[in-house]
């Protein structure tokens, strides 16, 4: 880490970090390693300084200056006014049972807590409605509320995730009674609440809505939605590949976006209806050459990928037939290709061929007369039922 280095929440290594005023170390719960870093820290102390006398590694002691910070034991004594380009999120280190995108999220949160209005923080407009306010504070909620992670290890990030929601929370109260927002417009009165956007001063529009933009929740949405839509386009062409990279982008950003994991199922069942084909045609060629054990695990393989493909569960249910192969399973494919096509009278014919094979023959009777009642002319039917009558 250089000089110029920002780590979020704390500065650079020159600037000075401090003991809160008026803390009581003993209500903070701080680890042991979390006191030896607040005693380094004193009454003011650079990163730098604390980070040499520590006794820990650079990494391991920022991530303990991090957690001071988020418990309230320290403040930075001197916060510069925009992040460096190369700032460093070393909170990203700290091992906690969160995935990285939404450490990352939560962090960009946390920072947005300071320079934004309560509008901003909810990614409203000044002029939003009662159900705007409601959904986008919703929105925020299932992101945010810190009960939502129960049970995980959370480590700093618990304070930072109590810290967010209690700001949206206080945002949520004052934008949702009508009294309450009307003083919060009076003492701001920079924010138009108007629905028209002024034609008088554009740059204030422009700028308003470009911070809006940079809402840290709501970006992570407008990709999620560019890639959603770029994934369904795709699917919609074929292009399954282009269309399956998209949607692990969009999960990565909205992990618990519905639509996302409907489209994730939705292009799973259709590669593999695409994989199912390709293994039905080399069954169907391994059948045709004689290989009649490579024939039935290439069938196998085509209906386990395609459950419904019928076809497949028929001709791997007819070579296990032909052979005295696991009766027990080629009754259960002839089975389930007769369920899928209950119209197809040479399917209930091979399931009738099956069940007589394994013993069943009432069961076997009742299957060939239903294959000539679809099919009075089936001829595997008629053979078979003659055959049944001199048994019984």
């Amino acid at each position: 880490m250089s000089e110029g280095d920002s780590i979020v929440g704390l500065g650079s290594r020159g600037d000075l970090v401090a003991q809160v005023p008026n803390q009581d170390p003993a209500r903070l719960r701080l680890t042991p390693e979390e006191q030896a870093v607040y005693a380094a820290v004193g009454r003011a102390a650079t990163i730098a300084d604390v980070i040499g006398r520590s006794g820990h590694s650079e990494p391991k002691t920022i991530a303990l200056l991090l957690s001071l910070r988020a418990k309230g034991a320290i403040a930075p004594a001197r916060v510069p006014r925009a992040a460096s380009a190369a700032m460093l999120d070393a909170a990203l280190l700290e091992d906690v049972e969160l995935e990285h995108g939404l450490k990352r999220e939560i962090l960009d949160m946390e920072q947005a807590l300071e320079n934004q209005n309560h509008f901003e923080l909810l990614g409203l407009e000044p002029a939003a409605s009662d159900d705007e306010i409601r959904a986008a504070y919703h929105r925020a909620s299932k992101k945010f509320h810190p009960d939502r992670y129960f049970q995980k290890r959370l480590g700093s990030f618990h304070a930072r995730l109590e810290r967010i929601f209690k700001r949206l929370s206080e945002a949520n109260a004052v934008l949702s009674d009508p009294d309450a927002r009307a003083a919060y417009l009076k003492a701001h009165p920079g924010l138009d609440s108007s629905p028209r956007l002024s034609p008088e001063d554009p740059s204030r529009v422009a700028e308003r809505r470009a911070r809006l933009a940079r809402h840290p929740l709501l970006e992570r949405q407008r990709k999620g939605h560019e890639l959603l839509a770029a994934a369904r386009a795709d699917l919609a062409s074929g292009e399954l590949a282009r269309a399956f990279a998209a949607l692990n982008d969009a999960a990565q950003l909205e992990p618990r976006n519905r639509a996302i994991q409907e489209l994730l199922q939705q292009a799973n069942k259709k590669q593999a209806a695409v994989r199912a084909k390709t293994e039905l045609a080399n069954a169907e060629q391994a059948e045709l050459g004689g290989d009649a054990g490579a024939a039935v695990a290439a069938y196998r393989r085509a209906f386990n990928l395609d459950p419904t493909n019928a076809r497949a569960a028929a001709r791997c249910a007819a070579v296990m037939l032909r052979f005295g192969w696991d009766l027990k399973e080629a009754k259960s494919l002839a089975e389930r290709a007769a369920q899928l096509e209950p119209k197809s009278a040479s399917y209930r014919a091979l399931l009738g061929a099956v069940l007589f094979e394994a013993g069943a023959k009432k069961l076997a009777r009742k299957a060939f007369e239903e294959a000539l009642e679809l099919d009075p002319s089936n001829a595997e039917a008629k053979a078979r039922l003659r055959k049944l009558r001199w048994t019984f």
